[in-house]
């Protein structure tokens, strides 16, 4: 990543540790597998306790990042295929405690393999009901 990218992620990883209740934040996708390209936004992934303001917490980040580019999800409501990207490629840019990813990644590709296979096969009975 450039340092312009780095230094972004380090104005975001202070701004957002005010937040009460984010347990982490991720940065997945292109930017976090350094294969962004010009104009690629930004993807990032929260799990947090209800206290936490969603609302509040995209303001910091766009604030932070200087691009309203952004794609912020919440992990624990995201789809089984989101959440294993998100642990596959993440960067964490907050944690609240040490194994706050970990715990995160275990869950989430724990599941992925679990389901994975179920899901492919519903994907190949639909692709097969739409061929003539």
């Amino acid at each position: 990543m450039s340092q312009t990218t780095d230094d972004a992620l380090g104005a975001l990883s202070r701004s957002v540790a005010t937040h009460r209740g984010l347990r982490l934040l991720l940065l997945f996708g292109s930017r976090a597998r350094r294969d962004a390209r010009e104009g690629s936004d930004w993807d990032l992934g929260y799990l947090a306790g209800a206290e936490m303001d969603p609302s509040a917490l995209l303001l910091d980040v766009v604030t932070a990042l200087g691009t309203d580019r952004v794609d912020l999800v919440d992990l624990a409501r995201a789809g089984a295929q989101v959440r294993f990207r998100a642990a596959a490629d993440g960067r964490i840019v907050y944690a609240a405690d040490e194994t706050a990813f970990e715990r995160f990644w275990f869950e989430a590709v724990s599941f992925w393999c679990d389901a994975a296979p179920v899901i492919r096969m519903g994907y190949a009975d639909v692709l097969a009901r739409l061929s003539p």
